[in-house]
């Protein structure tokens, strides 16, 4: 027989394979690359919340020098009361909550990074708002309790 005279046909390629739809594995990297987008955007949303949380905390810290700026007692009660709340926004209340005395003075150092309350700071924050009426020099407290609020913006947080 002639090979020529054969019934055959040539040699068909198949069509080419589309984009759509795509394949499994495109499809699961899509949902992880949406995950981590979503991950991210919540993280941010909670850096920036507790960005304004601090920045609110400075306003108040004004605002409480402002208004007691002559009253010792009372401006040192009220600036441990920031410090308080500051510090469960920031750590959360299972770990601030329990604090006094030496025990949340160290805190406060510990997350600021340096010894900012310890020595004679850490009198007037501990004990003074509890006695009787007395003077004590308020500029000091005032100026490290504005900057532990400031070191608390970008650290790891509850």
């Amino acid at each position: 027989m002639n090979p020529e005279e054969l019934p055959l046909r040539d040699i068909h390629l198949p069509d080419p394979i589309g984009w759509w739809p795509p394949a499994p594995g495109w499809w699961m990297l899509a949902g992880l690359m949406l995950a981590v987008i979503a991950w991210l955007f919540w993280r941010w949303q909670q850096q920036k919340r507790a960005e304004q949380g601090l920045e609110s905390a400075l306003l108040e810290l004004e605002r409480l020098q402002r208004q007691y700026g002559t009253n010792t007692k009372d401006l040192l009660r009220e600036l441990s009361v920031l410090l308080r709340r500051v510090a469960i926004s920031q750590y959360g209340r299972q770990t601030v909550a329990g604090l006094t005395g030496a025990a949340w003075v160290k805190f406060l150092d510990d997350k600021a990074g340096k010894p900012l309350f310890s020595g004679k700071l850490a009198h007037l924050l501990t004990e003074i708002p509890y006695r009787p009426e007395t003077q004590a020099e308020t500029k000091a407290v005032l100026q490290a309790t504005r900057q532990w609020i400031k070191l608390q913006r970008g650290k790891a947080h509850v």
